[in-house]
């Protein structure tokens, strides 16, 4: 909201340039994933020392992020990929508590269990899994209804009356 509110978002120089975060930040944050790989993530090395290449390259990466989605939303390109990310944020409510409840199903005792028996490679495969699913289940959705489940009952809730739920 910072960067918005200096009018940063009407000059594409500005995401050009904050691309050099990426460059500046993977670095460091490799760095930091590096001292903690050789430091057997020792709980004083990677609390002390591991975190503070992170704490710094999050920076550059943030910034870099920034740019990078913004000169792409503003490129007019990729927009089948762009719909289906702005379906999801149309339904972010209900995708965050639909991921936590998968999670929950899959990790905890409760589900599958699986909570520290699947490695690093499975994890990523599991968030691919679920992006994948919210990626089209949320354009298939906002086709049918105006709103995700969750967002439809917020509004409802806050305006105090039922809101229209079905495209017209």
């Amino acid at each position: 909201m910072a960067l918005y509110k200096l009018g940063c978002s009407r000059r594409g120089s500005f995401y050009r340039r904050v691309l050099w975060g990426l460059g500046l930040g993977l670095p460091l944050a490799a760095a930091g994933v590096w001292y903690n790989v050789e430091a057997g993530f020792a709980w004083e090395q990677s609390k002390l020392g591991g975190t503070l290449f992170n704490y710094v390259g999050s920076i550059g990466v943030f910034l870099g992020y920034v740019g990078l989605v913004m000169l792409v939303a503003r490129s007019g390109r990729l927009t089948r990929a762009r719909a289906r990310l702005a379906a999801v944020g149309r339904m972010a409510f209900t995708n965050y508590i639909a991921q936590s409840v998968l999670c929950s199903l899959i990790f905890y005792g409760h589900g599958l269990g699986l909570f520290e028996r699947v490695g690093g490679a499975a994890c990523v495969g599991i968030v691919v899994a679920i992006w994948a699913l919210q990626l089209a289940w949320s354009p298939w959705w906002l086709a049918r209804f105006r709103f995700g489940p969750l967002e439809w009952l917020w509004r409802t809730l806050s305006y105090g009356q039922r809101q229209p739920m079905r495209v017209a």
